[in-house]
């Protein structure tokens, strides 16, 4: 009795990424998600712009329904209508939420933006791996590989 061993018809390889593969796809992964965090503080700042002018406008439109009273003791006071007594402060406080909203989201875009540079020359100098330079000690120009 004598059995053939068949040879197997469905064989399995497995392979492991290579490393550049395997950091490309994490640093694409990283990129995108430091372009939606720049898109999102690019609204916020565009949203708090928003904020700013509307504020602005209310303030605006409130005080000129108010007037400016002098007393005999030399103090001024406002006197203002309905609508100015209600636009002022609505406005004022649009006004001043809008602005600090603008600074911190401003410097929040520039910091966010500066990541995404950072991520995108990392990883031109891993792609592209050397780069063209002077070398003093050789006296020549040389290709030097950037880690």
């Amino acid at each position: 009795m004598e059995t053939e061993a068949s040879p197997s018809t469905s064989s399995i390889v497995t392979t492991a990424p290579s490393q550049t593969s395997a950091s490309q796809v994490y640093f694409e992964q990283d990129l995108e998600e430091a372009e939606l965090r720049s898109k999102r503080v690019r609204i916020a700042l565009i949203s708090t712009s928003a904020a700013f002018g509307v504020g602005l406008i209310l303030a605006g439109v409130g005080a000129s329904q108010c007037q400016v009273i002098e007393r005999p003791d030399q103090t001024e006071e406002w006197l203002c209508n309905n609508a100015g007594d209600v636009l002022v402060p609505l406005g004022g406080s649009l006004l001043a939420a809008g602005a600090i909203g603008m600074i911190t989201s401003g410097i929040m875009l520039g910091v966010r933006n500066k990541q995404k540079r950072d991520m995108e020359r990392d990883m031109r100098r891993h792609y592209y791996g050397s780069r063209f330079h002077w070398d003093i000690p050789s006296g020549r120009f040389v290709f030097r590989a950037i880690a």
